[in-house]
């Protein structure tokens, strides 16, 4: 018997090494494409160097900040290594819950998971997405488990590393409940809440004390078309394979009786109470992101309650259809912009094609893991030509970086020794003027011009602004 359970628990250790290791030759090249990747990078290092707390942005991700502060907010691999660890940890609880539910393929699912492109992506940059997710996948397993005061303080974690896990908060209430009573599962519940109050404040604090509660705001933008809405709750999240996989799934919920009966994954036991959480954990999610619809990474937190409703639902086959059709999705057809500086590099397999107002590229033979990686190396090669030519520049220049602003002023400690040239990320009319009043050149970036003018509602051409390519 011990021998049995020691083979098992073994299981879960190489499970969770090779998910581990399945990120490790992506975590070299860069803290990531968003602009929010090395803004986190830059407060690590200010907060190393001053030792006082320095949001990223608003309302400020702590967890993730202090963690990176902690690897010196230096190393591109230290940084990028700490989300691969914490999330493939995640993906560990993840199998741990399966098993404490007695679910049949635990580990096809739980690679699923992994696999998902917008996970997979998101767990080898300096990011938080999935730090958050790991957490509240951690304390999923102690909800679980009926242990209310360990799911709260792992769901408070989640909640250090984006405010946004709160939401969290009454699925687990709903997960905990037990048919004992009012009053247990009333004193359950305030464990739960307290525990995840205590520790979600006790990470803020230091925000508080830097800022008061302007920090509990965010940044505004302009809300996107339709089109880039669609794109990013279908390809950006799930993979063009992962998409059809489901599709596929959800029509094979509909399949008759006669070939799905008796050949469902969970126990009896997992009642329509787990499934109730699960889906009011994706309904809120999906309502946050429709309300500020700007990352496919906002959406990550849905993917575990999709799969555990797939793995309720769907007849065996069907599950492992779907589950390989995630692991595979990765690998294989990519959809990426074309006309932007950062753009992958395509295989001959690939076919341009317009989607709202941007020409894209469908890739057959670069899934989207490599699409990514390609993106970030042109990236990196980007702004050291960049830098270059910053550094040739001989009269007073401003530059409008826009999303390039963090990298830049990244990069620029070691690097970029112009004097010569003032950095901003976007700049209002009046402010543009006095620089133009003390000799100042005004450059502008690939498409900043047109972002600064959603934002400040003037073009920079009017101005005399040059565009700088990065080559």
């Amino acid at each position: 018997m011990k021998k049995s359970v020691l083979k098992s628990d073994w299981a879960y250790v190489i499970f969770f090494i090779l998910v581990l290791l399945s990120r490790i030759p992506f975590l070299f090249q860069g803290f990531g494409l968003d602009a929010d990747s090395w803004g986190v990078a830059l407060s690590a290092r200010s907060m190393s160097y001053h030792m006082v707390y320095e949001a990223s942005r608003f309302p400020g991700y702590p967890v993730h900040e202090l963690l990176c502060t902690l690897a010196g907010g230096e190393s591109y691999f230290l940084s990028n290594f700490l989300t691969a660890f914490i999330s493939s940890l995640g993906i560990l609880f993840f199998a741990l819950t399966l098993k404490a539910l007695r679910f049949k393929y635990i580990f096809l699912a739980s690679a699923a998971l992994a696999a998902v492109p917008v996970v997979y992506i998101n767990s080898i940059i300096t990011i938080d997405y999935t730090l958050a997710l790991a957490f509240i996948l951690i304390g999923l397993y102690f909800a679980i488990k009926n242990q209310p005061v360990l799911a709260g303080f792992f769901l408070g974690i989640a909640i250090g590393c984006r405010i946004t896990s709160g939401a969290m908060l009454l699925p687990f209430a709903i997960m905990i409940a037990r048919n004992d009573g009012f009053h247990s599962n009333l004193v359950r519940i305030l464990k739960l809440m307290f525990a995840t109050m205590v520790i979600g404040l006790l990470f803020y604090i230091p925000a508080y004390i830097q800022y008061g509660f302007s920090f509990l705001t965010y940044y505004d933008t302009t809300y996107p078309e339709i089109s880039r809405i669609l794109y990013k709750l279908s390809f950006d999240v799930w993979g063009t394979v992962g998409f059809v996989g489901l599709l596929l799934a959800t029509g094979m919920l509909f399949l008759p009786d006669r070939i799905t009966a008796h050949k469902f994954l969970f126990p009896r036991s997992v009642n329509e109470k787990y499934v109730v959480a699960w889906l009011i954990a994706i309904d809120l999610y999906i309502v946050a992101f429709l309300k500020l619809p700007l990352e496919a990474g906002y959406l990550i937190p849905i993917i575990p309650f999709v799969i555990l409703i797939f793995g309720k639902y769907l007849y065996d086959k069907a599950f492992i259809v779907f589950s390989v059709l995630l692991i595979i999705s990765p690998f294989i057809i990519s959809i990426s912009p074309k006309d932007r500086p950062d753009s992958a590099s395509f295989s001959s397999f690939s076919k341009e094609t317009n989607f709202g107002n941007e020409r894209l590229v469908i890739d057959l033979l670069n899934g989207p893991i490599f699409s990514y990686e390609s993106r970030r190396q042109h990236a990196v090669k980007n702004m050291d030509s960049l830098i270059l030519k910053l550094n040739g520049l001989e009269n007073l220049s401003l530059i409008i970086s826009g999303k390039w602003y963090n990298q830049i002023q990244f990069e620029k400690e070691k690097k970029l020794d112009n004097v010569n040239v003032s950095l901003v990320d976007y700049i209002n009319e009046e402010s543009l003027l006095r620089y133009l009043e003390n000799g100042y050149d005004i450059y502008f970036l690939p498409r900043e011009d047109e972002f600064n003018l959603q934002k400040y509602h003037y073009d920079l051409k009017e101005y005399e602004g040059i565009l700088m390519t990065f080559n």
